[in-house]
């Protein structure tokens, strides 16, 4: 049978690797979240009526932008 011994070095190696993979993995979640967010302010602004929007300061063609920028109420 082989045997495998790991050196400080190469347990560090690991270690920095280990951790760049679970920081990818935290930004794409966020990310994921970020895009659902914007999914949900979309949709409730896309489904207020004109008048609605009106009272916002908007108008139908601003819904896209405002849900990008978190502008719902």
């Amino acid at each position: 049978m082989t045997r495998i011994a790991a050196t400080s070095g190469s347990v560090a190696a690991i270690d920095t690797i280990f951790a760049a993979v679970v920081a990818s993995c935290a930004e794409y979640c966020a990310g994921a979240r970020q895009g659902r967010d914007i999914e949900a302010r979309y949709r409730t602004l896309s489904r207020r009526s004109s008048p609605d929007l009106a009272r916002l300061g908007m108008i139908r063609t601003d819904v896209a932008r405002a849900a990008l920028t978190d502008i719902c109420d």
